[in-house]
């Protein structure tokens, strides 16, 4: 059940190589540090399973080795936070992940499916979920946690094989790699700091000043977590640091006056909170973020919203396709918006290009200009776009 010696991980992930691929799922315990703390490894190679101990002295380097090996597929179920653990520990990008999950959402099981979810309707097994949420970090681990997290990768091969078989079958299979690629973008591991930055909590409350201030305390406040290794929450919450932003205080004084500031706060974090403060006042207004002001909708492009909406999540029903996969709330918004003020650039938007615009993108431009109009299908049943006459 465990590998012990780095010779068996070795000839483990020799089969791999061979195989062309393995699955892969991580326990690990975050909610008392910054990083990620590693708890169990589990991997499947062929009918095999096997648990790897982290805390234990077993030399994890010939796993790690394959993480950017384009070679060999690495299958996993909702493996955002695996493949971020797999990313910190080899510093490599991740190559060659098939997420089932995602593949799932092509083939009308809905946007997130779970892996008990998934395996119940695809391979028609029952996977029992009762230990999620036990500590990982206790040894020795009991046997219902041994079997719960063998039992997480047991059928991680077989829904490969199903989820590309149906996948193909439909010309889909292009289609959902093109989506798991997002594994492969240095972005996903390390988003920019504005984009960070805007996901603060109530950070679209402050103007251009304020977001060039929360941007050097978010700077600060990640630094502070990272040396610590200690939740961000932990350091200072996004509301104080908004608010910080926001007050700009030039002094200890200032800062005492910030509701969520308490003296302990002050002694541990004061000359760091005004040393950001200050950088932030320093930067030139030229180069503050820029916030986009949109204008109100003209009354028919609300009425061109609310359809072309409506039409977007017919087509995605009609295809299977969880609506949210395809669109955000406010990708159509923006799509109408450059429509009708003719700066349309398709580059723009994820809608037009891609999988998105290929299914769905050049139909809706297309209803916007009043060359498709929606109706329905006599034979399925559902909703589509079909030429105007």
């Amino acid at each position: 059940m465990y590998i012990t010696e780095s010779t068996e991980l070795s000839n483990w992930m020799e089969r791999a190589s061979l195989d062309g691929r393995y699955g892969i799922d991580i326990e690990f315990i975050r909610e008392r540090t910054y990083y990620p703390q590693l708890a169990l490894i589990q991997i499947s190679v062929g009918s095999d399973l096997a648990l790897l101990d982290p805390l234990g002295d077993v030399d994890l380097s010939p796993l790690i080795a394959t993480v950017d090996d384009p070679a060999i597929i690495k299958v996993v179920h909702a493996g955002s936070q695996d493949l971020e653990i797999l990313e910190n520990l080899s510093g490599s990008i991740p190559r060659a992940v098939f997420d089932t999950q995602i593949a799932s959402a092509f083939i009308g099981l809905g946007l997130q499916p779970s892996y008990a979810a998934t395996c119940g309707q695809l391979l028609d097994v029952v996977v029992e979920k009762g230990e999620s949420w036990t500590d990982w970090l206790r040894r020795p681990l009991t046997q219902a946690q041994e079997i719960y997290a063998l039992d997480d990768v047991r059928h991680l091969l077989p829904l490969h094989d199903v989820l590309v078989s149906q996948l193909e079958k439909e010309g889909r299979l292009p289609w959902a790699l093109d989506e798991m690629k997002k594994y492969e973008r240095d972005t996903t591991y390390h988003p920019p700091l504005d984009v960070q930055v805007r996901k603060v909590k109530r950070s679209g409350t402050l103007k251009e000043r304020g977001l060039g201030l929360l941007g050097e305390l978010f700077r600060w406040r990640e630094d502070e977590a990272q040396k610590k290794d200690r939740p961000r929450r932990r350091i200072i919450s996004d509301e104080v640091l908004v608010e910080v932003a926001r007050r700009s205080p030039p002094d200890e004084d200032g800062l005492r006056k910030i509701r969520g500031l308490d003296p302990r706060d002050l002694r541990r974090h004061g000359t760091g909170l005004l040393a950001a403060v200050a950088r932030g006042n320093a930067i030139e207004e030229g180069d503050l973020p820029v916030i986009l002001r949109r204008r109100r909708l003209e009354p028919q492009e609300e009425a061109a919203v609310e359809l072309a909406t409506s039409a977007l999540r017919a087509l995605c029903r009609a295809k299977r396709i969880a609506p949210p996969l395809v669109a955000r709330g406010d990708d159509v918004e923006s799509l109408v918006r450059d429509h009708y003020g003719s700066c349309l650039v398709a580059a723009d938007h994820n809608l037009l290009h891609g999988w998105r615009g290929e299914l769905f993108g050049e139909s809706l431009i297309g209803f916007l200009e009043g060359k498709f109009q929606l109706g329905f299908d006599v034979e399925s049943g559902f909703p589509d776009l079909r030429p105007s006459r």
